[in-house]
């Protein structure tokens, strides 16, 4: 894979509106998978996505403070927003980021 999974995620959150979502780890594989089907950037996750790895990549996140874990959901920080959105200019092409916002409309609905 190209990124991390952490840095996709990341690159996700900076173009989603909400700041918080789901704790569920499988619920979040199977939509890795599924924008796998649809979004060439996580076309290397077709062939299943690890509950474990999403939490790892969660906890990676969270341990750098851009996410907040309680209660059964993630909280996206103000100061994790504005680290995502600089990672995602930094990290990601133009189609990449093109790539991670549409990705982010299906990421809205969980």
């Amino acid at each position: 894979m190209k990124f991390a999974l952490h840095e996709v995620l990341s690159g996700m959150l900076a173009s989603v509106e909400q700041d918080r979502f789901t704790d569920d780890v499988r619920r979040l594989a199977v939509m890795f998978e599924g924008l796998a089907t649809t979004v060439p950037l996580f076309a290397p996750m077709a062939a299943g996505v690890d509950p474990e790895a999403v939490a790892h990549a969660l906890k990676t996140l969270e341990d750098k403070a851009v996410l907040e874990h309680a209660n059964g959901e993630y909280v996206l920080t103000e100061a994790g927003r504005a680290h995502c959105v600089s990672a995602k200019r930094t990290l990601f092409n133009r189609s990449d980021q093109e790539q991670l916002e549409t990705a982010a409309k299906t990421f809205a609905t969980l």
